[in-house]
């Protein structure tokens, strides 16, 4: 064998020698990346079966809270008062009421006290769950002041009410965690009589008479809230009755909706005039501007509050 035959078959060997170590580690090589691709797809397998089972619990929970948030709703609509007896005394009226959420913190309430008719609109603290509880801790209190207080005397009525309030909460002393309560706008009228008793508690009374609208204020506190007097007294505010008179009542969370293009709140003053406007219009479509017009101003904003408005003739 010649030499330069001899040096190529070496040259041979040692480039076979070093194929065969490259190709040992790409064997290697690819059985790791094998390795590492079996172990991510069943960590990944593991992942989704954690998340979708994540997802159930999330989906029953979500679906348990609802279905009591829903049956709840029906608890507190079965305290509002029966529209057919509503409409048996008041003709022309409307009650546009719209919890933000299913439940909410605006209530209202009418029926006959004594020789009268009382018609009240409250909006209590909070909104959703915490203002639903609100709510009927409010008309229970109310259902016990009517027994209380002789029929007619509005301010004493809600006097009591704010009473009861704090005693249930036990907000009439120092000491304790809750500051909740309820403002609200109580009136009262004898059918024929040639006059109604306005009595409230952080609340107005719109009253409109041709294109003039006049704002009756109740007294500047609460029902229930810790900073108000046990003994506080609400006024009564008489109000003579006159042929084409409308009268109103709103919650806050009208008059505080933010909107329009300078995201400003509806405001009182856009609500007196929204009013006038509406005033040749039935009840019902008095209700559909309001709640047109709320829902125009809102526009993609978020509602703020639970929505309530009372209108009716006496």
């Amino acid at each position: 064998m010649s030499e330069d035959l001899e040096k190529k078959i070496k040259k041979l060997e040692r480039e076979v020698r070093v194929l065969t170590k490259k190709l040992g580690r790409a064997e290697e090589n690819q059985a790791i990346m094998e390795e590492t691709k079996d172990r991510f797809d069943a960590m990944y397998q593991n992942v989704l079966a954690e998340r979708h089972a994540a997802e159930e619990k999330l989906t029953e929970a979500y679906n348990v809270i609802t279905s009591s948030i829903t049956y709840a709703s029906r608890i507190q609509r079965s305290i509002l008062p029966d529209a057919g007896f509503i409409e048996a005394v008041l003709t022309d009226h409307f009650i546009f009421w719209e919890p933000r959420d299913v439940v909410g913190g605006d209530i209202y309430w009418a029926g006959a006290w004594g020789e009268g008719f009382l018609v009240m609109l409250g909006d209590c603290t909070g909104h959703g769950v915490p203002g639903a509880f609100m709510t009927l801790i409010s008309m229970g209190s109310l259902e016990r002041a009517m027994h209380d207080v002789p029929s007619g005397d509005v301010g004493a009525l809600i006097q009591r009410m704010h009473q009861y309030i704090q005693i249930t909460l036990r907000q009439q002393s120092t000491g304790g965690e809750s500051d909740d309560g309820i403002e609200m706008g109580a009136c009262y009228f004898v059918p024929d009589d040639d006059e109604l008793l306005f009595a409230g508690a952080r609340f107005e009374l719109f009253i409109v008479d041709g294109d003039e609208v006049e704002t009756i204020k109740g007294t500047k506190s609460g029902l229930g809230y810790r900073s108000i007097a046990y003994d506080q007294v609400f006024d009564n505010k008489p109000i003579p009755l006159h042929p084409g008179q409308s009268f109103y009542m709103t919650s806050d969370g009208l008059i505080d909706q933010v909107g329009g293009e300078r995201n400003r709140s509806f405001g009182k003053r856009r609500f007196r005039n929204l009013l006038v406007e509406i005033q040749d219009l039935s009840f019902a479509d008095q209700m559909a501007r309001i709640e047109a017009a709320l829902h125009a101003h809102q526009g993609s904003q978020p509602r703020r509050d639970d929505v309530a408005v009372i209108g009716f003739k006496v």
